[in-house]
This record gives structure tokens, sequence and C-alpha cells, in this order.
């Protein structure tokens, strides 16, 4: 777990990191089902996303076709 907030991302920041892509609007709505990056809910409500869980998401995300192996 972070020891301070700067050591990890806001929505906004990690949608960015990611490309745009979740948006921050559709993170916040994977939240709530349950999918998505793993994140971090501090008592007051406040979300964030640490950079690592980020880049397994996006490696869990990583499609290999046929030709690239």
């Amino acid at each position: 777990m972070p020891k301070t907030l700067t050591d990890a991302l806001s929505t906004e920041q990690a949608s960015a990191f990611l490309g745009g892509r979740p948006s921050p609007k559709t993170l916040a709505n994977w939240r709530s089902l349950g999918i998505g990056p793993a994140y971090i809910k501090y008592g007051d409500g406040l979300v964030a996303y640490l950079v690592e869980d980020l880049e397994a998401f996006r490696r869990s995300r990583r499609v290999v076709t046929r030709g690239a192996r």
C-alpha cells in the first residue's frame, strides 16, 4: 500500500496512464461492478491506483496472435 497519496494515481491520472481508455467514468463503473484494475479505497471514499496494478492490468489485456509467436 502506498505510504502517501503521491505514491498512487487518481482515477483521472489512471485513465491518462492507460491512454485515455478506459475513461475515468468507465473506471468508476468497473469499480462498482468489481472488474478492472485493482485499486485502493481510502476511508473517506477517495480512490487511488498503483502504477504496478495498472501495468499488470494492461498486460492482462494483451492479445498475442499466431503471427506474433
